[in-house]
């Protein structure tokens, strides 16, 4: 164990190791330990090993910020934003979506997956010289409702250029009902059978 005796070393923060253990918040047995394993200086006294207090709170863990109370998993901001996961992941991985780690793995805050969504609409709005938004324009999941069409088509044609699309104000991509149908209708296509609404 690492136990220093030399005076020009000692610190003049020395305190036992219960006292320094309950000054910083941990168990006695935790400094012990750091001690053991050589990451703890202790020196000798008559009332046994004493130790740095600035030393030991150096070796405290910073404590994990906590998680906000309207944070969700990530599968629920799917749900209520339309954003991709693909994004949604990526946000967090780049550092510019805050996320915590929840009991169920990583969550987030629907208000900054919001913020960003509409971040990249305007950017997109303006790379598309502000072309306004129709309104007859859906997001994609309610013309995949509609139209019975799915979305992995819907993104290959806006991939080929041949779908016309919006960003939309809030979040996630438009699309019209109508480009779609055109898009199905044509030689050599059917249309799918499209699915009742619910009211």
């Amino acid at each position: 164990m690492p136990v220093s005796d030399s005076p020009q070393e000692v610190p003049e923060d020395l305190m036992t190791v219960r006292e320094a253990a309950q000054a910083v918040g941990v168990m006695p047995t935790t400094v012990h330990s750091w001690i053991k394993r050589g990451r703890l200086t202790a020196q000798p006294s008559p009332s046994g090993r004493r130790v740095s207090r600035a030393a030991v709170q150096a070796l405290v863990p910073p404590l994990a910020p906590p998680v906000p109370a309207d944070a969700v998993a990530i599968y629920e901001a799917l749900r209520l934003t339309d954003v991709t996961r693909r994004n949604i992941e990526t946000w967090v991985k780049q550092g510019r979506l805050p996320s915590w780690h929840g009991r169920y793995g990583t969550v987030v805050r629907v208000a900054d997956v919001q913020n960003l969504a509409q971040q990249r609409a305007m950017a997109a709005a303006a790379g598309r010289n502000d072309t306004p938004l129709p309104a007859a324009a859906l997001s994609v999941r309610d013309v995949v409702r509609l139209s019975g069409v799915s979305e992995s088509r819907l993104y290959m044609w806006m991939k080929k250029g041949l779908l016309p699309v919006w960003p939309g104000s809030g979040s996630g991509q438009r699309v019209r009902l109508v480009d779609v149908v055109a898009l199905v209708e044509r030689p050599g296509r059917a249309l799918p059978p499209r699915p009742e609404r619910v009211p």
